[in-house]
């Protein structure tokens, strides 16, 4: 039976940088998940592992959203961990009380592009990007989260988020591990440059999507698993905007690491400089000028009605 179409989504004029929507965007065929996969949930000893498998990979540029999606690393990511939820664990999500389910869409079937661009407006636009968006917080997808739901809890779900920090959490990575039985975390890392005086000064930021986690405790360091929406093997090719590409996995460690930060007052001039334990990134594909820290992530549980 033929879904409805994306004009039950709420917001969508708003929240998208076209009025319509072109049907038939995508390629010709469905693209598939992640191949042969096994789920493991370990972490009671001091090495921790903990894979996820089916998780969803979308692409954030896409020529529907506002900035062509330069900035929707947020909900993009926010997208692939809710997406496993109404998968794996039946939450049912929707934009409007009787609208259709977030998993009524497959992101992979080029016959969804559209609804898929849709909701990850929707959830940008939850999120406070507003009409001409910069990006959005961890706190401001936690409550696009929130708005997604609603139908849920009013009928007997239990659904909990909440974001934990890097700075100072010496098993910043276990903690990582533990909330990734539930569901994929999005991560957040921050984009410095190193100044003259060896403080660091942010220019940015990214989210992505925590598929996997292991380590050993008490290392300060974690292997980590990621769904980058701003990465894939086809990005900046032709008609890359307007396609889905295929799941890609990006392998990255983190180091747990001390470092200082310099901020100035744009008001005042006045320099603020602080002291930071994050936890670098390193990865083949996140190479460069700059330098990623790892910050923070939001994480995600939920449990069907009783009885």
């Amino acid at each position: 039976m033929k879904r409805q179409g994306i004009a039950v989504l709420a917001g969508v004029a708003t929240v998208l940088a076209g009025t319509v929507l072109p049907a038939g965007s995508a390629a010709a065929d469905g693209l598939p998940l992640q191949g042969p996969c096994t789920e493991q949930k370990d972490v009671t000893g001091p090495q921790f592992a903990v894979n996820l498998c089916d998780v969803t990979d979308v692409d954030q540029f896409r020529t529907n959203l506002d900035k062509e999606g330069s900035v929707h690393c947020g909900p993009a990511s926010l997208y692939n961990a809710m997406y496993y939820l109404g998968e794996h664990k039946g939450l049912p999500m929707r934009v409007v009380p009787n609208g259709q389910l977030m998993t009524e869409y497959d992101p992979q079937d080029p016959a969804d592009y559209d609804e898929a661009t849709a909701w990850i407006g929707w959830l940008g636009y939850k999120a406070g990007m507003g009409p001409n968006p910069s990006g959005s917080s961890a706190t401001g997808n936690r409550a696009a989260f929130d708005a997604a739901t609603v139908g849920a809890k009013a009928s007997g779900w239990t659904v909990n988020r909440g974001g934990t920090g890097s700075d100072g959490l010496p098993e910043f990575g276990l903690e990582i591990a533990k909330r990734l039985r539930n569901a994929p975390v999005q991560m957040w890392y921050g984009r410095y440059v190193l100044n003259a005086d060896n403080t660091h000064t942010r220019t940015g930021g990214h989210a992505v999507t925590v598929v996997a986690a292991k380590g050993d405790v008490g290392s300060g360091k974690v292997e980590l698993t990621l769904h980058d929406p701003a990465r894939s093997d086809d990005h900046k090719t032709p008609g890359y905007k307007d396609t889905q590409s295929q799941v890609r996995d990006e392998q990255v460690t983190l180091y747990r690491v001390n470092i200082r930060t310099k901020s100035v007052d744009e008001e005042t001039g006045v320099e603020t400089i602080k002291q930071h334990t994050y936890w670098r990134l390193f990865g083949e594909n996140y190479q460069g000028t700059t330098l990623q820290y790892v910050e923070a992530f939001n994480w995600f549980e939920t449990a069907p009605p009783v009885g």
